[in-house]
């Protein structure tokens, strides 16, 4: 899908620790975010704010997952150091021990966090993690016991326990979201948020069909009752882009953007979502920002191009896709179709077919590729090259109605290319009105193509008034008596068809009907000189 290859995005650092600080690199943690909590809580670190014994634990399990064993018990100690009633440090150090097979140490060490409150049933809970993590069958027994001790000291409302269980069931989304909802539900009879099990909650239900809504309503309750946190802000904006809401994405990234601990690339999608909500300045707005502060984020110079071909701003259009071609950065389809089509636009057909060619011969199964090649031949000159082309397409069972319009005014090229050749002008305007006969089986009346089958029928006749065109153009105005409205959308379509009717009818002397016709013709153009002096003649 086109929105697919407007975010493909590069990291970036989260850009300054905010109020909500060391916190934001917590919640990312438990949210399965490593590398952005790292930055944030290395960003934090050093903050008045910030209590380093957790943020050196959190800093410390991510050292874990990073097989870094040396710089997690670093942490772990500087945590301790900083605030020995801290208890998770010495978890952390517990499963430290358990990773290198010294199950007596770990047990040492959960004691000593135990045993700065021995009523503490989160540690519990962080215990039995801890042993999960280690080794989840071999030590079934020990997390089994520290759960039921925790639910037992709890009376079964120990959130931290709910979400472990919750990890635990992680290949079964149905019992592993309903685990985390119950995490949800104890913290709110304790009066307190459980950030992670919202945050699980949504990325679990999201995954069951039936559970994206639900999933949704969850994290905007989150952002409701927390409104300060980045992740649920970021949670809910990308919740909403995968779930194809992309005005409520790109309305809720606005939120998040301003939010200090968020991302260099959180920049670059809200900069594409602004081009998908049709946003276009403040979309190249963004893009340019980006570049600003890392001129290497070369996807903003695709977000460029895109805004400004919607906008039929060709010459920046063809400067940012050069620049996007000029970067290392991988190319897609779509980014030749743009660059050849600011090339076609800014006079340079040639160019642009050779931008074509090599996209064919890269992706050489994207069929609508073709169709561009053929136009870029059309703007280069080289008619016979454009018509060979896109017949080949259309051939191969490929095609709509824009490729058969497109087929038909390729022919017409042709036609005038050899205007004074009877016989080729003749058989090449005969196959443009086949094509477009073509294209008005898939848009009977359309008044736009029979505009352009009369215009083809006075090609055939080397711009002689004939009674093919004739009869076309009253079929138009059958049309227009049907149904006037078509005159806001094809206003120029049907000048043309009274001015046309108009000469038609003067020429076999028939004044009151062509007098008729350049009358109607008038209201639609009354600057048009020469015919106010023949319908004043007439």
């Amino acid at each position: 899908m086109k929105k697919k290859l407007l975010f493909s995005l590069v990291a970036g650092a989260a850009l300054t620790a905010s109020a909500q600080g060391y916190q934001d690199g917590v919640d990312n943690f438990n949210a399965g975010r490593m590398e952005e909590a790292k930055i944030i809580l290395d960003n934090t670190f050093n903050d008045p704010s910030t209590d380093k014994a957790i943020s050196s634990y959190y800093l410390g399990c991510i050292d874990i997952k990073n097989n870094n064993a040396a710089a997690a018990k670093q942490r772990f100690d500087a945590g301790i150091a900083a605030n020995p009633k801290y208890a998770l440090n010495y978890v952390g150090l517990g499963e430290l021990a358990l990773k290198s097979g010294n199950k007596s140490e770990a047990e040492k060490y959960f004691k000593e966090a135990l045993n700065i409150n021995k009523k503490d049933t989160e540690v519990m809970a962080y215990v039995a993690r801890a042993y999960w993590n280690a080794d989840p069958v071999a030590y079934k027994k020990e997390i089994d016991n520290y759960i039921k001790k925790a639910f037992k000291e709890s009376k079964n409302t120990e959130p931290a326990v709910y979400v472990l269980q919750g990890d635990m069931e992680a290949g079964d989304p149905n019992k592993a979201s309903g685990l985390y909802e119950m995490a949800i539900e104890q913290s709110k009879e304790k009066g307190e948020i459980n950030r992670e099990a919202y945050v699980k909650y949504a990325q679990t239900y999201f995954q069951v069909p039936i559970g994206r809504d639900y999933a949704i309503q969850r994290l905007e309750e989150f952002n409701e009752r927390y409104p300060q946190s980045a992740l649920a802000q970021r949670e809910l904006a990308e919740k909403y882009y995968e779930n194809e809401q992309l005005g409520r994405a790109w309305k809720q990234y606005e939120k998040y953007v301003q939010n200090p601990n968020h991302f260099r690339r959180d920049e670059q999608r809200y900069a594409g979502l602004l081009y998908s909500a049709g946003e276009y300045d403040q979309s190249i707005e963004w893009a340019n920002k980006v570049l600003a502060s890392d001129a290497t984020v070369y996807p903003m110079y695709r977000i460029l191009t895109l805004n400004y071909e919607a906008l039929k701003k060709w010459p920046e259009a063809l400067e940012a896709a050069q620049k996007l071609f000029n970067s290392n950065t991988t190319l897609v389809p779509n980014d030749y179709k743009l660059y050849g089509e600011a090339l076609i636009q800014n006079d340079r057909g040639a160019e642009a077919v050779t931008v074509y060619e090599k996209a064919i011969k890269e992706n050489p199964d994207d069929a609508s590729l073709k169709p561009r090649l053929s136009a870029a031949y059309a703007a280069a000159g080289d008619n016979a090259k454009s018509v060979e082309i896109l017949e080949e397409y259309l051939n191969s069972g490929n095609g709509g109605l824009n490729d058969l319009y497109a087929m038909s005014n390729r022919y017409a090229n042709l036609a005038k290319d050899n205007f004074d050749n009877d016989a080729e002008r003749t058989a090449n305007a005969d196959k443009a009105i086949k094509y477009m006969d073509m294209a008005l089986e898939k848009a009977p009346g359309n008044p736009q193509l029979l505009a352009a089958k009369a215009r083809l029928y006075l090609t055939r006749s080397k711009n002689q008034l004939n009674p093919e065109s004739t009869a076309i153009y009253e079929q138009m105005l059958t049309r227009l008596a049907e149904e006037p409205s078509l005159m806001d959308t094809y206003k120029s379509d049907f000048a043309t068809a009274y001015r046309n009717l108009g000469a038609y009818y003067a020429s076999i002397k028939d004044n009151a009907k062509a007098k008729e016709c350049f009358g109607k013709y008038l209201e639609l153009d009354p600057d048009d000189q020469q015919i106010k002096e023949i319908y004043n003649a007439l």
